[in-house]
C-alpha cells in the first residue's frame, strides 16, 4: 500500500514500467518445452520445434574455425515444415504443408566450408542423411560427427553420407566419433556398407576397420576407404538405405501390377506424412484368417524394410494366390517415416521410441500408435480367433543371423509348439535363421512394445518380432556379409514359410481339438483320483499327436528347448535407451502404486528372496535353538497352568516332569529332549490353503491349531519385507498380526516397566510425566535391540550337529506344534 504523504507523479510511475514481453508466437511454443524434456499436447496441423543436443558438436565448430579445420557443417532443420520442404523438392513425396515460417539462418553456413577449399567435398543434405560436421585431422584424415536423433539426449548409431573428389588408388581414413553404444558388430567382423557410382550395389567394405572409445567417452568407428575411378562418388551407411520416397515408388508400382492388393492411407505421422497400407485378400473376407504385419518403427533399421519389401513379392507372385483364398493380409510398411526422412536411428520427431509407446492412449502424441491399436482391435473384433498372426519386422546390430522373438508359454502347453512351427520351418529352409538364437520370452522391459502388448491383451499366439541383422549370418562352416539380395530373398523364404504355418496350425488344431476332447471324455468316467493325478502330468500334446506326421515335429520341438541359445538375451538388443529406461520407470511406480493399495485387502506371503532367508533361519541346522526356546515358553505357560490346545497329553507330561526339576537340570534335559526327537520325527511344511476350498469351520479350526511363535521366528519375520498375494487364508493372516504382539512383550521386565509408566501418568504433572515416558521408553528401545543383537548372535555361534537333509522349498517347522496340514487331513478324513 503507497504512503499517502508521499507525492508521487502517477503518469511518469507507469511511464517507467516496462512493457510486457510478448508471447513467443505459437509456431515456435515447443521449442523450450522439448529442452526442458516435457512433450506437452501436440496439434499435427501446427508446427513441431525440433532441436538437438549437439552441444559437444557446437563447441568442435567454434574451435575447428579458429584451427581453420572446418570443412562441412550439415543440415539442422528447425521444424518439420522445413525438414519436409527441403527433402520433398529433391525426392518429390507428399506432405501436409502450413503456412511459411520464417526460419533462422544456418550458422556459420550449410554445406562445405565457403572459406576454406577442399578437394574432397562430403554432402549429406538429402533424405535419411545425417552427417553433422567434418574436421580434417590432416590431408588424408578426417572426423565425422553425426547429427543425434531429434529432441533426445543424444543417440546416435546411424549414419549416411557421400563424398566424391577422390582421385584413382587414393586412400583416406574416417573417423566417425559420435556412437553411443558401447558394442557392435564392428567388433565382430562387420564393416560399413559402400556404394560407388561405377558400380551401382551396397556392399560392406573398408579396412583398418576399429571401434573404440575416444577421449569424450563416446565410441569411435574408424576405418579406411580406398577409391576406385578418379571423381567416384561414394556413399557410406550404417545400413543399406531405404527411403520413404522409394517405398512410395514401390506401392505405385505394386498396385499397377498385383490386381489383389489395395493401397489405402493407414495413418498421418505427426509431422504431417501419410503411411501407405496394403491389403492383400481375393473375394469376401468371411471364414478367413487375418494377419498384420508391420516394419521400420525404427528408422535406422532400414533393413526391416527390404525384408517387407521380399515379403511383399511374395504375396504379390502366383505362389501366394492359394494363401488369399483362406486369408487377409494387411501390410504398413512404415510406421516410423518422420524419423526416416530426417536419419533419426531410433526415435520419432517428438524424441521418443514408438515402440515402447503402445501402452498409451495418446493419439495426439503418437497417432501411428494409436492407429496400429485401432486396427488391430477392429480385426480382431472381426475374426477373433481367426487372427493368427502379428509380426513386426526390425533389424538388430549386436547379434549375427535372422531370428525371433516370441511369446512365452509352459512346455505342457499346446500353443508352446504353436509358436515354434514358423522359427521351426524358417531354420528349415534357409540357414540365413538361426533357431537357437530365437528367444520366447516377453521380459519386462517388452511388455510395452507391440509384440508384448498384442500378446497380453488378444493371446495371439503368432505375435512375433522378426530381427534381421545389420551385418552378418553364418553357417557351420564359415560367415557371409547381409546385402540386399539376402534380405529380399528372407522376406520371401518369410511369405513362403507363413503359407506353410497356417497349413500346419490349422491341421494340427483338428487333431489337437479332436484328440483332447476325448481325453476329456475319458477322464469323466475315471474315479480314481491318483490317476487323474498322473494323467495330468503327462504332455497332452505328445497323447494327442502320437502316430500321426506331427509327433516328430512335437518330438524335436521339446528337444530344441535344451539347445536354445539362452547367453543372447533381449537384454544386448537395440533398446537399451533413455526412453526405455523412462518407460521402466514409469511402470515400476504404478506398480508400487498398486501393491501399496493391494496390501491393504490381501493377506501376507513372503519374496522369494525372504522365503529364502527363513529357510535359512529354520532350516534343521538352526532348528534346536529354536525348539528349545519353544519348549521353554511352553514350560512358562505349564508353571502358569496355561495349556495350548495343540499340546498332547504326552507333552504335557513331559513338560511337567521338566517343570519340577532345577534350572540346571531343566537346560540337559532339554538338550537331549531336543536331540531324540530331531533323531526320530520329521519335519512337517505349512501348506497355504485357498479360502475357496475350505469351509469357515476348517479355517476356525486351523486358527486353533496353530501355536504362538517364538520371538525369533517373529524377527525373521520383521527384518523382511512383505508382500500380499492370494493364496493365504485371511484366518491365518488375522492369526499372525495377534501373534505379532509379542514384539512388543517380549520380556516381563519391559511389562512392569510400561506398568510404572502408567502409574506415573497419574501421579506426575502432565510436563514431567512426558519427559519420564520418554526416556523409560528410549531406554526401553536400545534394550530391546541389544536384546535381538545378543540372540542372533548366539544363533549363529551355537554349533549344530544335524544332517543337512533339508530339501524343501518352503519353510520346515517341527510338527510338534505346528502341524496345520497333518491334522487338517485327518479332520476332513474323519
Amino acid at each position: 500500500m503507497l504512503n499517502q504523504d508521499v507525492d508521487l507523479n502517477i503518469q511518469p510511475f507507469h511511464n517507467q514500467i516496462p512493457k510486457p514481453i510478448a508471447l513467443t508466437d505459437e509456431t515456435i511454443s515447443l521449442e523450450n518445452d522439448m529442452l526442458l524434456g516435457w512433450a506437452p499436447k501436440l496439434d499435427p496441423t501446427k508446427l513441431l520445434t525440433l532441436d538437438f543436443n549437439i552441444q559437444l558438436n557446437d563447441s568442435i565448430i567454434a574451435d575447428a574455425l579458429q584451427n581453420n579445420s572446418l570443412i562441412y557443417v550439415g543440415f539442422r532443420p528447425q521444424n518439420n515444415i522445413q525438414l519436409h520442404k527441403q527433402y520433398s523438392n529433391i525426392s518429390t513425396y507428399p506432405f501436409k504443408r502450413t503456412k511459411n515460417i520464417k526460419t533462422k539462418p544456418q550458422f556459420p553456413f550449410l554445406g562445405m566450408n565457403p572459406q576454406r577449399f577442399s578437394r574432397i567435398s562430403f554432402n549429406s543434405i538429402f533424405e535419411s542423411g545425417n552427417l553433422d560436421l567434418v574436421t580434417q585431422v590432416s590431408e588424408f584424415e578426417y572426423d565425422l560427427y553425426m547429427r543425434v536423433d531429434s529432441n533426445t539426449q543424444g543417440h546416435t548409431s546411424w549414419y549416411y553420407f557421400e563424398l566424391t573428389g577422390m582421385k584413382k588408388g587414393e586412400k583416406i581414413h574416417l573417423n566417425i566419433c559420435n556412437f553411443k553404444k558401447s558394442h557392435s558388430l564392428y567388433e565382430r567382423g562387420m564393416k560399413p556398407y559402400i556404394w560407388r557410382s561405377n558400380t551401382q550395389e551396397w556392399l560392406q567394405e573398408g579396412d583398418n576397420i576399429k571401434y573404440k572409445t575416444s577421449q569424450n567417452n563416446n565410441n569411435c568407428l574408424s576405418f579406411s576407404l580406398g577409391c576406385n575411378q578418379d571423381n567416384e562418388l561414394i556413399k557410406i551407411a550404417y545400413c543399406v538405405p531405404y527411403t520413404y520416397s522409394q517405398l512410395l515408388n514401390y506401392c505405385n508400382d505394386l498396385q499397377k501390377k498385383c490386381n489383389h492388393v489395395k493401397y489405402t492411407i493407414f495413418s498421418e505421422s505427426i509431422g504431417g506424412i501419410q503411411l501407405p497400407m496394403l491389403t492383400f485378400h481375393k473375394g469376401k473376407s468371411t471364414n478367413k484368417k487375418c494377419l498384420i504385419i508391420q516394419a521400420r518403427i525404427h528408422p535406422g533399421e532400414s533393413n526391416g524394410s527390404w525384408v517387407v519389401q521380399g515379403l511383399m513379392d511374395y504375396l504379390q507372385s502366383q505362389s501366394a494366390q492359394k494363401l488369399f483364398e483362406k486369408c487377409v493380409i494387411k501390410v504398413i510398411p512404415m510406421m516410423n517415416p518422420d524419423g526416416v526422412i530426417l536419419g533419426n536411428y531410433r526415435t520419432c520427431l517428438q524424441g521418443k521410441d514408438l515402440n515402447r509407446k503402445f501402452k498409451q492412449n495418446d493419439a495426439i502424441l503418437f497417432p501411428t500408435v494409436q492407429a496400429m491399436k485401432k486396427l488391430v482391435k477392429e480385426q480382431y473384433k472381426k475374426f477373433g480367433n481367426n487372427f493368427i498372426a502379428f509380426i513386426d519386422l526390425h533389424g538388430h546390430s549386436i547379434k549375427k543371423n535372422v531370428f525371433i522373438y516370441g511369446p512365452e508359454y509352459a512346455l505342457w502347453n499346446y500353443n508352446y509348439y504353436k509358436c515354434r512351427i514358423l522359427p521351426k520351418l524358417l531354420s528349415q529352409k534357409t540357414e540365413m535363421f538361426r533357431f537357437y538364437s530365437s528367444i520366447f520370452r516377453i521380459s519386462q522391459s517388452k511388455k510395452s512394445t507391440a509384440r508384448g502388448v498384442f500378446a497380453n491383451l488378444y493371446d495371439i499366439v503368432n505375435c512375433f518380432t522378426i530381427e534381421t541383422s545389420n551385418g552378418n549370418y553364418y553357417n557351420q562352416t564359415q560367415t557371409f556379409d547381409f546385402t540386399t539380395k539376402h534380405w529380399l530373398k528372407m522376406g520371401w523364404i518369410i511369405g513362403e514359410s507363413l503359407v506353410e504355418m497356417i497349413d500346419i496350425q490349422s491341421e494340427m488344431d483338428s487333431i489337437y481339438n479332436t484328440k483332447n476332447d476325448d481325453i476329456k471324455r475319458s477322464n469323466r468316467f475315471t474315479k480314481n483320483y491318483t490317476l487323474l493325478k498322473k494323467k495330468s502330468q503327462v504332455d497332452n500334446c505328445q497323447i494327442s499327436f502320437q502316430n500321426t506326421k506331427f509327433q516328430k515335429l512335437i518330438e524335436e520341438l521339446k528337444i530344441d528347448e535344451e539347445k536354445m541359445d539362452l547367453s543372447c538375451t533381449e537384454g544386448n538388443s537395440d533398446s537399451s535407451d533413455g526412453d526405455e529406461l523412462e518407460e521402466e520407470a514409469n511402470e515400476n511406480k504404478s506398480e508400487e502404486v498398486n501393491k501399496s493399495k493391494s496390501i491393504q485387502s490381501k493377506p501376507l506371503i513372503f519374496y522369494q528372496s525372504q522365503k529364502s532367508k527363513l529357510e535359512s533361519k529354520c532350516s534343521p541346522s538352526n532348528q534346536k535353538p529354536l525348539l528349545k526356546q519353544t519348549l521353554m515358553l511352553s514350560l512358562e505357560h505349564n508353571q502358569n497352568k496355561n495349556y495350548q490346545p495343540y499340546q498332547s497329553a504326552a507333552q504335557r507330561m513331559i513338560l511337567k516332569k521338566i517343570t519340577s526339576l532345577s534350572q540346571s537340570k531343566k537346560q540337559n534335559k532339554l538338550t537331549n529332549y531336543i536331540t531324540n526327537y530331531m533323531n526320530q520325527q520329521q519335519y512337517a511344511t505349512i501348506d497355504f490353503l485357498d479360502n475357496s476350498n475350505v469351509n469357515q469351520s476348517i479355517q476356525k479350526s486351523i486358527q486353533m491349531m496353530m501355536p504362538r511363535p517364538s520371538t525369533s521366528q517373529l524377527e525373521v519375520i520383521e527384518d523382511d519385507k512383505l508382500t500380499p498375494i492370494q493364496g493365504l487364508n485371511q484366518s491365518l493372516f488375522a492369526g499372525f498380526k495377534r501373534h505379532s504382539r509379542l514384539r512388543s512383550n517380549l520380556t516381563t521386565k519391559k511389562q512392569k516397566q510400561s506398568r510404572e509408566i502408567k502409574r506415573n501418568l497419574t501421579k506426575s504433572p502432565p510436563q514431567i510425566t512426558a519427559n519420564v515416558r520418554n526416556t523409560i521408553m528410549n531406554n526401553n528401545q536400545t534394550n530391546f535391540e541389544t536384546m535381538k543383537l545378543k540372540l542372533k548372535m548366539k544363533l549363529y555361534q551355537e554349533q549344530t550337529k544335524f544332517s543337512d537333509s533339508y530339501n524343501s522349498t518352503r519353510p520346515s517347522i517341527p510338527s510338534s506344534f505346528y502341524s496345520v496340514r497333518r491334522n487338517v487331513i485327518q479332520r476332513l478324513k474323519n
